[in-house]
This record gives C-alpha cells, structure tokens and sequence, in this order.
C-alpha cells in the first residue's frame, strides 16, 4: 500500500510528524504554490529538503487549476520557480493545458528529471470522450505519468471516470483521482491501474481529499 500514497504537503507542518507519515508513504507532493502564500521563496529550498526516501513531486499549480483561487503566479514566473525547484525533486507535476508545460518539460529533461502532465475539473467529470481528448494531447507532450483529477458528482461521472481508469491505465502510466467522493470511491481507481492517490498531512488541496489521519481505516481497507 505504501507505493499508492502520496502525502501532500503545503508548508508548516511539523517536521518530526512529517518524517514519521512518510515512512508509510511512497511519494511525497510539495505543493509550492500554498507554500509561497504563506511563506517568501527564500524559505522554499527548506522546505523541499526533507529527507525521504519517497519520490518527491514539485508542484506549483497554475490558478485557472486550483480548489479555489489560488495563488496568481505569472507563467514567466511559475516557470522560473519550476527551474528553481528541479535540483530538489524527482518529479514536477505540470497542467497538460498550461502556456508552459513544454518548456517545463524541456527543462526537466535537462535535469533528469521525470513529468507528470495534469489535468483537474472541480466542476465535473466530463464525458469519455473529451477525458480521451485529454488523454490523447498529455500522451503526446511524452510525460512519465499522465493525471486526471475530476469531480463526480453523480454516479454516471464516477462510472465514466472508472472506465477511463481502466482503459487507460493499460497503456500509460496513470493516476486518476475522483473529488468530492467518499474514502471507499476515491480509492477505486487503485484497483483499476491508478498508480497512486493524495493523502492530505494537514491541509485538503482537492475535494474530498484523504486525510493522513485515516491511514489506519486504509489500511485495513486495503
């Protein structure tokens, strides 16, 4: 189970209880773009410093792809950041529809440094063929892992999210995650082909998020 977890971190937290969680986690996600709105960036090489054995993500999500506002990073200064953080990471998670995501791409290859290219809808899950469209144009951009975060409002979204999972998933590394579900739903797609899903530490970054504190509940579940 340790290598479907990936535990998300905006900044903050404590250490000690950080070293612990991720001793039952196999990926880690910095969230940079929560951790600049509380912190200055001159604090950011701290906080991705964190020894783990967990794969580290480096995410810095672009606004029009947040819960709620979000922090308004200009591109040009989103894709510095993304350079900033590359020495630090294993992976960056990137948006499939970003003006940037070639060149974080680009950049990420220079490092050796591996991609995953994002989609995320809160609003709904849209219909299979569109999530194919998505899967098509992030599948031609050559990343590591291709992710679809969206919402399932109904069980027909949930449905046509699971089928994609499972399509899908055969052919391409793959994370999906259904928002606004129960515990049970949102682990699903795992046994479909899904590589991994988010643990919240402390603070939820998407709808009906796992929280850290139910790890014992998923372990039991799974």
């Amino acid at each position: 189970m340790k290598e479907k977890l990936a535990l998300v971190l905006v900044g903050g937290e404590d250490q000690k209880e950080v070293n612990e969680a991720l001793k039952r986690c196999g990926w880690c996600e910095f969230r940079v773009d929560e951790f600049l709105k509380k912190f200055p960036e001159d604090k950011l090489i701290e906080y991705l410093s964190i020894k783990t054995t967990a794969k580290k993500i480096g995410t810095i999500r672009w606004q029009k792809e947040h819960q709620n506002r979000g922090l308004s990073i200009p591109e040009d200064n989103r894709l510095k950041i993304y350079k900033d953080i590359l020495k630090y990471v294993d992976y960056v998670d990137v948006e499939i529809r970003s003006r940037i995501v070639r060149e974080v791409i680009k950049e990420a290859r220079k490092t050796n440094r591996k991609v995953i290219v994002s989609y995320h809808n809160f609003s709904k899950t849209p219909p299979f063929k569109t999530l194919e469209v998505i899967h098509r144009k992030g599948k031609q951009l050559k990343p590591d892992i291709i992710k679809i975060a969206t919402r399932a409002n109904t069980p027909d979204e949930l449905f046509t999210l699971l089928s994609f999972t499972y399509k899908y998933s055969k052919s391409s590394p793959l994370v999906v995650t259904p928002m606004g579900t129960s515990l049970v739903e949102r682990l699903v797609p795992l046994s479909l082909g899904s590589l991994f899903t988010y643990i919240a530490f402390t603070t939820e970054t998407a709808p009906g998020q796992i929280s850290y504190r139910d790890m014992d509940i998923l372990k039991k579940l799974t």
